[in-house]
Order: C-alpha cells, then structure tokens, then sequence
C-alpha cells in the first residue's frame, strides 16, 4: 500500500479505501496516517466519522486504532494537522542536527527520541555547550537555507547509512536533506526546511559514555525561548543587574545564604542546653523521658534529642512540627518512637540509640507525654 506521509507529506486530507480487521480496527488505502514507529508518535485525526486514537505496525500492517466500528469502503481521511506539523517538523530537525553533528563533528547518532513535548538525539561521546552552540548556528543556517528534503527508494551504495553507521539492507526509505544527510528512515518529514522556521538546543546530559541533546524546533522552540527570556527578564528585575551579570549575582547570593545559615546554626546550638532544660521530663519504666516540642531547624532536631537524652540519662524526644527525633541513653529510642507512631500514624524507625521520622498528626510536649505514660486522650490513627 502506498505511504502518503512518504511520498506526500504535505497532503493532510484525502479519499481512502477502508478495510476493517475486526471492529474499532482498519487498514486504509493510500497510508495516510504515520504510526507509532522509528521513535515518531503516531499521527491522530479522523477516518470518515471515526476518530483515530492509534495507529500502530502489527505484523507489517499499519492498523489504524478508532473510537468506533467503520464500514468498508470509501471514506475521506484528514490528519490532525497541528500534530503532523509538530512531529513531521521535529523530526527533519533531528535529520539535520544529526547530519551536521556526524559530518562537521564526527558525532555519530545512537539513539532519537521525538515527543509532544520535547526531543532528544543522542550522542556516541561526550560534548560541550562549545560544539553544541556552533551545532546550533550551523543547523539554523540549514534551517534558513531552505533546503530540499527528498525521498528515495531503494539501494544506495555507501552513501545509505543508518544511525550507527553500517550500510542498510537493499529495500529501504532514504531521506536526503540536502547536501547534510543522507539516512534511512521510516518517518514523516517536511518538504523543505524552511518550514522548520527554527531550531533551538536547550539542555545536554552526559549519558554515560555520549550525550544527550534535548532540542525544540519550530512554534514550540519559540513558546520555550519566550519561557526562558520571561524567566530572566523576572531575574533580572528582582537582581537589578544585566542578563550577563546574573550568574555572579546569584554565586553571590548562594554563599551569602551559606554564611547565614551556619550563623543560623550556630546560635541555635548555642541554645540547645537551655532548649534541653526546658523539656518537661516523666519518668518512663526504669528511666526518664525529657520531652520538647517547638519549631527547630531540621538539622538541629536529631542533635537537640541527642542533648536531652544525656541530660536525662533516659532518652530525649524532640518534635518540630510533623518531624520526631528520638535519641536513646538509658532507653530504647526505637521502643519509644514505635509507641507514638503506633497511635498517630506516620514513617520512620531506627535503634534503640536513635530514631526518627514523620507522624501523620502534629502533637504537644503533654500529649506525648500521655502517649507514653498511658493516659493519652489523642485518638488512633485510622
């Protein structure tokens, strides 16, 4: 059967001749719909009053997936056009990063991912934002060139390569986008780059021994540009300095915040005896229980449970909002972490030197107290 997004990818309406497999299920004539296939989502719209929720490659047959039975016959097919434009679009992007990449980087492209909502070529070694910059320039210069992108059938010689490298069997698809890359592929296309209108990078990962490129091409390369100049724009105004002058800015504003933080610390350790003085203590079996309750640095909880606990001999339980520290001297922290957590609920555990977690209900010094000693009024977690 003939493959319209191959041969015609700019018709995105046309007559086809509908054959059902089974209900809900068909093969048209021509192909007007790309499957999910060769790392490109499938293309969506409507056969006759049908609508096509799927189109997946089953034994070699391009099944269309509907919303509804479909008598055989002649219907009119019409693709949801945005979406082919989305996918067609960023897919002759990839053709032309991975061109420029193998030929003017020595770049070879292992892996390809085309989505709604981002894409991601993959490298075989490792790059910087250097070469990835120039890649980009380079392949907005082939964007603007408004170059041909052709399809042929059949052998190539050693000009038909795959992703990887090794020549291709006889009977296969090339796309050529111009004098860039030459590749076999199963994939719908632009005619030409100029539809395109932009490409744009916007992050690179290491992955193991490559890398990964995530790229937007097109209206959505613009949406997530006007994203990102928005987001500085903001930074800017709240920094009161130049774009340029940001990252220092913020270097700054990061190490200042380190300064105070452990000048933070520092004078809430400095209170921690006075902290452990003040939590009420109950005896508990053979020991002492001292009990805080109050709103601490979370870093300080563990350590300030840890004081009490000394100061006791018994053990010392702390509780800032939600979170609970136990610490354990003469008594089991573990024990004493389980018999609370047994009545309100919440996440956590540890030894009989030290315990900790979340509770599901935020509680007084008192109302521990009365969890402990037997004489709770807090209900039971349901």
């Amino acid at each position: 059967m003939k493959r319209m997004y191959w041969t015609h990818p700019d018709v995105f309406e046309a007559e086809v001749e509908v054959a059902e497999v089974e209900p809900g299920k068909v093969v048209i004539d021509p192909i007007l719909f790309h499957p999910d296939e060769g790392g490109q989502p499938a293309d969506l719209g409507v056969i006759g009053d049908a609508t096509v929720l799927d189109v997946q490659v089953v034994d070699g047959r391009i099944i269309h997936i509907l919303d509804k039975p479909l008598p055989a016959g002649r219907h009119v097919a019409r693709l949801d056009g945005d979406r082919r434009l989305h996918t067609s679009t960023h897919h002759t992007a990839q053709h032309i990063l991975s061109g420029l990449a193998r030929k003017r980087f020595g770049l070879q492209t292992v892996s390809v991912h085309i989505g709604l909502e981002g894409c991601t070529v993959d490298f075989h070694k490792k790059v910087g934002w250097d070469v990835v910059e120039e890649l980009e320039r380079q392949a907005l210069d082939a964007v603007m060139a408004d170059l041909p992108v052709e399809t042929s059938f059949g052998p190539q010689g050693e000009q038909a390569r795959n992703r990887t490298g090794s020549v291709d069997p006889d009977d296969i698809r090339i796309v050529k986008v111009g004098d860039l890359d030459v590749s076999a592929c199963c994939g719908a296309h632009v005619c030409s780059t100029g539809t395109i209108g932009t490409i744009r990078i916007f992050d690179i990962e290491n992955r193991k021994a490559g890398t990964r490129l995530s790229f937007l091409a097109g209206r959505k390369a613009l949406e997530q540009s006007q994203l990102e100049t928005r987001t500085l724009r903001e930074l800017r105004i709240l920094a009161a300095c130049a774009t340029v002058d940001l990252p220092a800015n913020l270097q700054k504003t990061i190490e200042r915040s380190k300064e105070l933080a452990k000048e933070v610390s520092r004078l809430w350790s400095s209170r921690l005896p006075e902290l452990a003085e003040s939590a009420q203590r109950v005896p508990v079996g053979p020991g002492v229980v001292g009990v805080y309750t109050g709103e601490l640095p979370r870093d300080l909880v563990v350590t300030l449970a840890g004081v009490i606990a000394e100061a006791t001999g018994g053990a010392g339980i702390v509780l800032s909002e939600n979170q609970i520290a136990v610490s354990g001297k003469g008594l089991s922290a573990s024990d004493l972490f389980k018999k609370v957590q047994a009545r309100v609920g919440g996440k956590g555990g540890g030894s009989p030197r030290a315990a900790n977690g979340r509770l599901d209900k935020t509680l007084s010094s008192q109302e521990v107290i009365e969890l402990l000693t037997g004489s709770s009024s807090v209900p039971e977690s349901a």
